[in-house]
């Protein structure tokens, strides 16, 4: 029985490791393509791991003090509090609640959820009432982060499981600090080299910039802090615990020092190629040129020589971190560190352009300061607050993790994870105080490096949103606290972690049968929008330049694949009247197309809109489809009250919308449109044309022009018929 569990058990490990390197070579696991791969394997092997999980209490396999029958193992771990608060506040973001109580956790979530049902129907007060709504507006990128952060906590239980002993431990380590060298040698020549590739993409920005196999030096910098730290970590590790010295041993010459220490002891030449590993990664580190990267690993190294310090034994272990840094700069030094050292005289400039969009999304924080807008849903919903600063800007992160977690997950949130956090620190704290072999002690210090790392780097930068970053950081995590629970005074020292038998009637079925449901809907879904992403790209894909604008029947399969996301009912909407026009632009016009052509078009962007109502472009749409339909005897009292209300949503959803300008021209043209369609005895009339005036200085504040587009004025003028039009 133990060679199958075995194999299975070092198979899993392996694709563990795998799919972090895969990760990591190819941009980050960013892409559709990549984050699919990676997220599957981690599924299948934590299936695997999970297999291993039921144990049978007969014989040599029974577990001490167990009976016989079957059992689930629950290894416990001081991450399982953090990972269990997360699912449940996720999943509470997803789930709809009454109207009545969802409005004393977030009044603006009652307002989208009122906003999705279609504006015709809205026209009645008392057809809103009764609906439930959940408390993201926006289901589809919650249930994605639902899908990530369920991944992420099986790759953390499933490695822990999997390094089972010392010897684990370091094959883990060591392909994280292969795969981390190469990345910055790869970096290094692609850079110095002119060729300016990231394998087959040619990346032109930031061309004096090491970024390794990232889109960006700032994520290439992020990888490296949390490498750095296990490299200086496990160079630490290796060799015997350090004695207090003794007078002669202080009068011993530096030379001597530095000999004794990488001697032809194959521990300690094995620490020699670590330091001289992590110099490498230092160096791609200093030639990223990112000062939240250098920031951060300069933090993070002065949190590891505390630890150093506070533990007696390890003192002087701590000179580790000085060679490695040194070597970093010798290197850094022949290469050249001007442009390094003059991006730092930007840093204010650009710590203020950041700075405005943390005060940004901490206002979108303050009208979801409960539960969050939802875990995913910052870059649809902060368009209604962006800042004028970044027009023409379609911001995805605001640059500031803490910001913009606290709009995702509100106080809530923030709370659960200041306390699963908490919990963890805490006791993986006690457990490292009580550690006396130098190899726990050091590896247990690199998960609070890391960590410090990431959370000084996180002020100005989104290192937390790419998978690959958050895959390493687990992999340390994991790597961290494998070692705190190495057992003592064994040649082949293995791990103990404290376990749980649960048997498998009934409860350890549930526990079982639960674990793997998650790991299965987590896989449907993720083959599901692999599939969509396929007929119909939304994602980042600029590696694989995928059409953006597809057929309309590989959007309708998309559509069907993946019927949460609203991108594609608006773009086949937009095909559809893209088809329209075409028609009615020839000799003869297609009249009858252009009357059947509202139905069709008229149900996707509702559909859209019941999805994601905090898109303003869907709204201005369907207004403009309602007012075509000047044909139905209920036009004046039905259509064009609609897509007043439509209007009116985007107005409330858009703010001042920076994104898009030109969208300000197209509502002031509706409106210029309803200020001559509700007469000039209308007293209504002079109002809606104030909106029009607004919208128009809107986009041309937007635009810094002092005139309106030619063809907006042309528009206007069909209107006024040469009569003055102020603005």
């Amino acid at each position: 029985m133990r060679y199958p569990t075995f194999f299975m058990d070092k198979i899993a490990f392996i694709i563990y490791l795998v799919c972090i390197v895969f990760g990591v070579l190819f941009f980050g696991a960013i892409h559709t393509w990549a984050y699919t791969i990676v997220f599957l394997g981690v599924m299948a092997a934590s299936l695997l791991v999970l297999k291993r999980a039921v144990v049978k209490g007969e014989r040599d396999e029974r577990p001490q003090g167990a009976k016989s029958g079957w059992y689930f193992r629950w290894v416990k771990t001081d991450l399982d509090p953090l990972f269990l608060f997360f699912i449940a506040l996720i999943m509470l973001q997803m789930i709809p609640l009454p109207g009545s109580l969802l409005v004393l956790f977030s009044p603006d979530s009652k307002i989208g959820g009122d906003m999705s049902q279609p504006a015709a129907a809205s026209l009645n007060p008392s057809t809103l009432k009764g609906h439930w709504y959940a408390i993201a507006p926006y289901l589809y990128p919650v249930r994605m982060s639902l899908i990530r952060w369920i991944v992420y906590g099986f790759l953390f239980f499933g490695l822990v499981r999997c390094l089972n002993s010392r010897k684990r431990i370091e094959a883990a380590t060591v392909t994280i600090l292969l795969l981390a060298s190469f990345d910055s040698l790869y970096g290094i020549m692609q850079t110095y080299s002119g060729y300016g590739h990231i394998w087959w993409f040619k990346s032109g920005a930031y061309r004096q910039d090491v970024s390794g196999t990232f889109l960006g030096k700032n994520l290439f910098a992020g990888f490296l802090e949390i490498t750095i730290t296990l490299a200086a970590a496990y160079a630490a590790g290796l060799g015997r615990a350090g004695k207090e010295q003794t007078a002669p041993s202080r009068r011993r010459s530096l030379a001597k020092r530095f000999l004794r220490f990488f001697s032809e002891n194959p521990e300690n030449l094995k620490r020699f190629l670590i330091v001289f590993a992590g110099g490498v990664m230092g160096l791609g580190l200093i030639l990223s040129n990112s000062r939240g990267g250098i920031i951060a690993m300069t933090g993070a190294l002065l949190l590891m020589g505390l630890f150093f310090y506070f533990r007696k034994s390890e003192r002087r272990k701590g000179r580790i971190l000085f060679i490695l840094f040194g070597i970093a700069m010798v290197f850094a030094i022949h290469a050249g560190l001007d442009y390094t050292v003059g991006r730092f005289y930007l840093f204010d400039e650009d710590m203020r352009w950041r700075g405005i969009m943390a005060e940004k999304t901490l206002n979108l924080f303050k009208d979801y300061n409960v539960t969050g807008v939802g875990m995913g849903n910052f870059r649809h919903a902060y368009g209604k607050y962006q800042d004028p600063a970044h027009k023409n800007l379609y911001v995805d992160y605001a640059h500031n993790d803490y910001a913009q977690f606290l709009a995702e997950a509100g106080i809530v949130g923030a709370i659960l994870l200041l306390m699963g956090l908490s919990w963890y620190v805490v006791r993986s704290f006690r457990i490292w105080r009580k550690q006396s072999d130098p190899f726990s002690v050091c590896l247990g210090i690199a998960p609070f490096a890391a960590l410090f790392a990431v959370a000084i780097h996180a002020y100005s930068d989104y290192n937390l949103h790419r998978p690959a970053h958050i895959m390493a950081l687990v992999a340390v995590v994991a790597i961290g606290y494998a070692a705190l629970h190495l057992e003592r005074g064994r040649r082949h020292p293995r791990t103990s972690y404290p376990e749980r038998l649960i048997p498998l009637r009934p409860w350890g079925a549930i526990l079982l049968v639960s674990s793997a449901g998650m790991i299965l809907w987590c896989g449907v879904w993720t083959i599901r929008h692999f599939i969509a992403e396929t007929y119909c790209s939304t994602d980042i894909n600029i590696t694989l330049n995928l059409d953006q604008n597809p057929p309309m029947e590989s959007v309708r399969k998309a559509k069907i694949w993946n019927p949460g996301n609203a991108v594609y009912p608006f773009k086949l909407a937009s095909a559809l009247m893209a088809v329209r026009d075409m028609r009615m632009q020839g000799r003869i016009k297609d009249q009858e197309g252009w009357k059947q052509s509202h139905g069709p078009i008229i149900a996707e962007l509702e559909q859209a809109i019941r999805l994601n109502p905090m898109n303003p472009e869907y709204h201005v749409r369907l207004a403009w489809e309602y007012s075509y339909l000047w044909d139905q005897p209920d036009y004046v009292v039905k259509w064009l009250p609609a897509a007043d209300i439509c209007l009116d949503r985007a107005a409330y959803v858009a703010g001042g919308w920076p994104q898009n300008p030109k969208l300000h021209y197209d509502m002031g043209n509706y409106w210029t449109m309803r200020s001559k369609n509700l007469g000039p005895d209308n007293p209504k009339s002079n109002i809606v044309w104030r909106k029009a005036v607004w919208h128009y200085r809107q986009g041309m504040e937007l635009e810094q022009v002092k005139e309106l587009p030619k063809d907006v004025r042309a528009y206007i003028g069909n209107f006024f018929q040469g009569e003055p039009f102020p603005l």
